[in-house]
């Protein structure tokens, strides 16, 4: 009597942990979610080819939106190169990819502009007050066209020469 419960009972096991059953992916907030098996397929080739570019739970998560196009140009990838000619890959790595640049808020061009001209008008020889607010006015207007970064880059400069050269003044 005790073999004919045993058996049946780890047969169910091992069929059970074997992973013969439904694809299934923990993902998130360790809730199981379906994966189909071609994003189990593609995810696998991808996290082969370029183990760098995207983490197998991150390409599962992303990969249920990708349209049949993507999926194609996926499943075409042989190289790491290859990884960042496909805009949703970078953007499931880098979801802030999806968000927009926001413009500087005012208070950080005030900023970025004040550096700029405590910085570089300074440098100008027997510069005066008329050159500065014109140099203020003017950049001003220039900083609303640049984004967070620039703005950060003018702010933390160390002199005129590192926003020229590294800001793209």
């Amino acid at each position: 009597m005790k073999k004919a419960l045993i058996l049946p009972i780890l047969f169910l096991a091992s069929v059970g942990l074997s992973g013969c059953g439904q694809q299934a992916q923990i993902v998130g907030n360790n809730s199981v979610a379906e994966v189909s098996e071609e994003c189990v397929s593609l995810c696998s080739q991808i996290t082969g080819v370029c183990p760098t570019a995207i983490s197998q739970d991150q390409c599962l998560r992303a990969c249920p939106t990708w349209s049949a196009e993507t999926k194609e140009k996926i499943g075409a990838i042989s190289s790491c190169e290859q990884v960042a000619e496909v805009p949703e890959l970078a953007s499931a790595v880098l979801p802030e990819m999806n968000e927009p640049d926001l413009a500087p808020a005012s208070n950080d061009c005030e900023a970025a502009c004040g550096s700029y001209v405590s910085k570089c008008l300074t440098l100008v020889p027997n510069a005066s007050e008329a050159l500065f607010q014109e140099g203020l006015s003017s950049c001003m207007r220039e900083c609303a066209s640049w984004n967070a970064g620039k703005v950060d880059c003018m702010i933390s400069a160390f002199d005129c020469e590192a926003m020229t050269n590294v800001c793209g003044l």
